[in-house]
């Protein structure tokens, strides 16, 4: 297992420490797992409009925020895939706004096997 995300190795290093992830933390500033993923950059209305405020307040309250501007790139909508030791998609999820994430358990139950979906 891995995450790939966008930043710098710093940036990685501090995320992936401060959630306990415990397998390796990768970053490509160009994107191409993202591009292979069909991930998008999303609009103004989808990065930071008001669609995307309250669900992002929330996440800041929560005491659990989901990171800030400034790493990577603000506008690349974020994905989460778990893939098999075999390269098959056992669970995709792509975001619509930048506020949008899977759930914890859906990515458990992925990530345990118990829960597909493409």
């Amino acid at each position: 297992m891995a995450l790939i995300g966008l930043g710098s190795p710093e940036q990685a290093g501090a995320f992936c420490d401060r959630r306990d992830v415990p397998f390796p933390c990768f970053v490509q500033p160009d994107r191409s797992a993202h591009k292979a993923y069909g991930l998008r950059r999303g609009t103004w209305n989808e990065t930071v409009g008001p669609a995307v405020w309250l669900p992002w307040l929330k996440h800041e309250v929560s005491g659990k925020p989901q990171g800030g501007l400034g790493q990577g790139d603000p506008a690349q909508l974020a994905g989460t895939f778990v893939v098999d030791t075999s390269g098959i998609v056992r669970y995709a999820f792509s975001a619509n706004r930048s506020s949008e994430f899977p759930s914890n358990d859906d990515v458990l139950a992925a990530l345990a096997g118990r829960k597909e979906t493409t």
